[in-house]
This record gives C-alpha cells, structure tokens and sequence, in this order.
C-alpha cells in the first residue's frame, strides 16, 4: 500500500482525514486500518507541512490526527495556527502522542482540540474515538472495527504453506505474527475458524504492510504481516463482522 499522497478506496464515502506524524511507522499502521475503513487518508511528516496542506492543499478536510511531538513545529503551534485562521478553526483536531501526559489535556482543550489519546492504547480504540467525532449522532458507529484476536491461521504463499496466530481481525483483512514476514504486494491464500461459532473462512489475500522483527525497537504491533481479504465471500464477511461485534459487545 502506498504511503504518499491520498489514499482512497472506491466505497469511501469522502471522508478526508489528514494524518500529521513524523513516524513512517505509525503513519503506515494508522493509514492501513483508515483506508481499510474506508476513508480517504493524507499525510503530513511535520508541523509545518501539516499546516501548509490544510491551509493551501486539501479541502473538506474533515478530522486532523495530530501527533504532539513533530519537527519544524510541534502540535501545540500547529493547533494554535489552525484554531487562529478561518479558513482551519472548525476542523477537528484529535491529538495524539507516544509521550502521554496529563498535565498536557487542559492546554491542548484549551487549544480546541477534539480529544487527546495515548498512541500505545489499541489501534481499534483510536478508530472508535475518530468515528464518534465524525459521527457524533451514532456513537456507536465503527467503520470496520477491528479487534485483537488470537486465531490460528493457514496460510500459502507462492506454494508453501505456513501458519501462524492473529495479532487482530477485521472484516477487511487481519493481522497475522510471523518473524519473517513476506514482501508486501505478495498474494496469499488464508484458511482459518472463527473463535465462538467454528465458521470455516477461506480467502485470498494480499500483504499490504509488514513490520519486520527488531530487537532495538518498541511497537505496538509484533512482527507479521497486515493481510487484506480478497475474493471473500459476503456471508463470510458477514460472520467475521458478526463475530467482531460479539466481541465488542
């Protein structure tokens, strides 16, 4: 999946979020689960350009995730550059940072931002947040909701076979460990049962990141594979999403 520019699908409903970070990481494990969703996702690398493409770039911007810590200008200059203009006031800012501290909510409010979220809570609780901003009518909306579910899973790559747990599962696709992950764009065939009911799943699949083992480096994922469905039949869609939804509930 690329990491530049927009990135859309074709069932998006036109929901443009803008995602200014520093880290080429978080940027590709945010943007999988965003677009899986089905929104149009921008990215900015620092303070500045964050600034720059809501101001002359992007329109209809309709949710900025802000990471507090970035170079050339942190979130705290970018929310005051955007709240003091007209053209960015009424944008959504939903702040973020790996260095949460809670003496630092009541400045970002005061700001105007939206919210503020520690990065190391679960990817699937960031995306519950971001809808209930966009979706204040619904507040118990989730596009694709995602959640950490341990699987054991079958799979085959270019003729052989493996198998491996889930770290997550979603209706579009899931997240399976492995030390030595594939190539992204690498087509897989995958097999697995849903945990409550036994359901049988059986889909394609295409690697569209991969997050690589390293002893020096902290993540919030371990090392595998993010793998998209393809091919995948709407009642078995529909079980994954229904299993899902059992396990939120």
């Amino acid at each position: 999946m690329a990491a530049r520019g927009g990135l859309r699908m074709a069932q998006t409903k036109n929901v443009r979020i803008l995602v200014a970070d520093d880290s080429k990481l978080w940027q590709r494990m945010i943007c999988e689960m965003l677009v899986e969703a089905g929104y149009e996702v921008h990215l900015a690398s620092d303070g500045l350009e964050c600034v720059r493409k809501l101001k002359y770039e992007l329109d209809n911007v309709s949710l900025v995730l802000l990471d507090i810590r970035m170079p050339e200008l942190d979130g705290f200059g970018v929310l005051r550059e955007l709240k003091q203009a007209k053209l960015t006031s009424d944008i959504p800012v939903l702040a973020i940072s790996s260095d949460y501290r809670e003496e630092h909510l009541a400045s970002l409010k005061q700001l105007g931002a939206a919210g503020y979220l520690n990065k190391k809570i679960p990817l699937e609780d960031i995306m519950f947040r971001i809808n209930r901003i966009l979706y204040p009518e619904k507040v118990d909306l989730r596009m694709s909701p995602r959640v950490e579910d341990n699987i054991f899973i079958r799979y085959r790559v270019n003729g052989s076979r493996y198998s491996g747990y889930s770290f997550n599962i979603s209706s579009g696709g899931l997240f399976i460990r492995t030390i030595v992950p594939p190539p992204e764009k690498t087509k897989v065939r995958l097999s697995f049962n849903l945990p409550r009911n036994g359901k049988f799943i059986r889909s394609g699949g295409i690697i569209t990141w991969r997050n690589k083992y390293r002893p020096d480096t902290q993540t919030s994922y371990p090392p595998g594979i993010g793998v998209k469905f393809t091919n995948l039949p709407n009642n078995d869609r529909s079980a994954i999403a229904q299993h899902i939804l059992e396990r939120l509930s």
